[in-house]
């Protein structure tokens, strides 16, 4: 790690770098739909993200590695949240979204493989849990905005 927080060889000038990880985060979404935690592969990922197998390699160094980083894109990449102007709406909206989202064939299976990932690797566990947080933060807010509208009543010294 350098002083900057960055592992040696992960970041390039230009952007090759971001186009080769988001080709390989693509690649390994749809091995671990397809597959699952257990079956993922670095070389198969390389082979479906057409990138040589060292890129990835080096990059992310073993599935639980890749996994822990296709969970920070999914964070960044996740739905916003619908405000509705309605405590009951926002967490209805909430509430179809999660639905849609385990049901839905490949985002299902890929998350039930990213649990996976993260009973047995604590890295992963930490970007799951960073994954979670970052939702949990999105959703607080209606909460708040319904004591605003005065659709719930104020919690004083909640959070101290």
């Amino acid at each position: 790690m350098t002083s900057e927080g960055v592992e040696p060889g992960t970041v390039r000038p230009g952007g090759r770098t971001a186009r080769v990880r988001e080709a390989v985060l693509r690649a390994a979404g749809d091995a671990l739909a397809e597959h699952g935690f257990d079956r993922l592969d670095l070389a198969d990922v390389a082979r479906r993200a057409e990138v040589g197998k060292t890129t990835v390699y080096r990059r992310w160094s073993s599935p639980t590695g890749l996994i822990a980083d296709l969970l920070d894109d999914m964070a960044e990449q996740s739905s916003p949240r619908t405000a509705t102007g309605s405590l009951a709406e926002d967490l209805r909206a909430n509430a179809r979204l999660v639905l849609k989202t385990l049901t839905d064939p490949r985002q299902g299976a890929l998350f039930r493989s990213v649990i996976a990932a993260a009973t047995c690797d604590e890295r992963t566990a930490r970007a799951l849990h960073r994954f979670y947080a970052i939702r949990i933060k999105e959703w607080s807010d209606c909460v708040t905005e319904a004591v605003e509208r005065g659709e719930l009543p104020a919690l004083d010294g909640l959070g101290d």
